[in-house]
């Protein structure tokens, strides 16, 4: 196989997809490489998001489930219940949804190879030569243009030397049968003992629910069988009995650097994932638009250079880029809180004004605006953010 193509993706994920598709819908030649055998496995993401998602890539026929509420847990298992009363996120087959946004870029042109290992890379007339292996076979790849959307160990931005992330966090996820959980609600779980750091979830999913956390630090797995025996979770998920597992890992920090010569990184690749939540899909495909759009300018201008790709970052950070600084900052702040202090803020949060405020100013991609509302309204809650700040300094 040797391939004169305009653009090749490395990483068959939905945000490497929706590049190729805008790509190729704009009538350049462009293909993706996947390290797997199959799209969308092994599943690496909870898939959870908001239905803006769909706004973006239309896989309404991947939904498993609508959420419209959370219930909240403190450390000590005290409930406070947050309900939009309209459909706040939804739940998807991960895997399917991974296949339908690339089953429309190949309906756009694209190609897909599967099973292919893209090894390295090289400068050749003003492009770049790729090595991928396939079945065995070492096989070569020219592009004008290479865009990694690998994932937060991808190799794109190790071979061009762009930034890494602040930390990566473990998370582990099990899809269990028998929990006890409440339809159209996630449950949420912090603490210490739960999930350092960070949080727990348990998430309906159709027939089965998805139980996970991140951390950061300890071992992911090891917190999650504990979720089954001790502790606020335990008290939904003692008669669980898992189907299936996910691992993976959320990328914190915010990338200096998503650019070069012929070169572009997108999606966890490039850290675009929210610190707060760990969600990525959704500021994933914001940036793949951005993305596309200058590839496909670059293409059409005949420059390749890092001078004319810079416009990519200039576009994506002026687009969400301060509310993923806003959500590092967010993350810094509360994974140094103890259970004490999250014990505290819960009970500030759990009246029934500031339940209203986050119903009403509560959005899982636009997190800031909400902060802003309930610490205007509380200012007790100033308190845990000068702490903080006083620890990050």
């Amino acid at each position: 196989m040797l391939e004169d193509l305009d653009v090749l993706i490395i990483g068959a994920g939905p945000v490497g997809g929706h590049t190729a598709e805008l790509i190729a819908k704009a009538g350049f030649s462009v293909a993706i490489v996947e390290e797997h055998r199959e799209v969308g496995e092994p599943v690496q993401c909870g898939g959870i998001f908001t239905p803006r998602v769909m706004d973006l890539v239309d896989c309404w026929n991947t939904v498993l489930e609508r959420i419209r509420g959370c219930e909240f847990y403190s450390p000590s298992g005290k409930e406070l219940v947050l309900d939009g009363g309209k459909t706040a996120a939804l739940v998807v087959d991960r895997a399917a949804f991974d296949r339908e946004v690339v089953r429309k870029a190949l309906q756009k042109g694209a190609t897909c190879h599967l099973g292919a290992l893209a090894t390295g890379v090289q400068r050749a007339d003003g492009g770049l030569s790729v090595r991928v292996l396939m079945g065995g076979i070492e096989e070569e790849i020219r592009c004008r243009i290479i865009i990694g959307a690998d994932g937060v160990k991808g190799n794109v931005t190790k071979w061009f030397h762009l930034a890494r992330p602040y930390r990566v966090l473990p998370g582990f996820e099990a899809e269990v049968v028998g929990a006890e959980h409440t339809p159209g609600y996630v449950k949420v779980f912090i603490g210490r003992k739960v999930a350092p750091g960070f949080f727990a979830w348990l998430v309906p999913s159709g027939g089965t629910a998805r139980a996970g956390l991140c951390l950061s630090q300890g071992n992911a797995r090891a917190y999650l069988e504990r979720m089954f025996l001790q502790g606020p979770p335990a008290s939904f998920l003692s008669g669980a009995k898992p189907v299936g597992y996910i691992i993976g890992g959320i990328p914190i920090g915010l990338a200096r650097r998503t650019y070069s010569d012929n070169v572009m990184v997108v999606g966890d690749a490039a850290f675009q994932a929210k610190a707060t939540s760990g969600g990525g899909i959704y500021t994933g495909l914001v940036c793949a638009e951005h993305c596309a759009l200058t590839a496909i300018e670059a293409l059409e201008a005949g420059d390749l250079s890092a001078s004319f790709l810079a416009r990519y970052e200039e576009r994506w950070k002026k687009d969400i880029g301060r509310e993923l600084k806003r959500y590092l900052f967010l993350h810094k702040v509360l994974s140094r809180l103890n259970d004490k202090q999250m014990e505290e803020i819960h009970k500030i949060l759990n009246r029934p004004r500031l339940l209203t405020t986050i119903s009403e100013l509560g959005d899982i991609d636009y997190q800031w605006r909400v902060v802003l509302g309930l610490l205007k309204q509380e200012p007790r809650l100033l308190r845990y953010v000068g702490s903080a700040i006083r620890a990050l300094l």
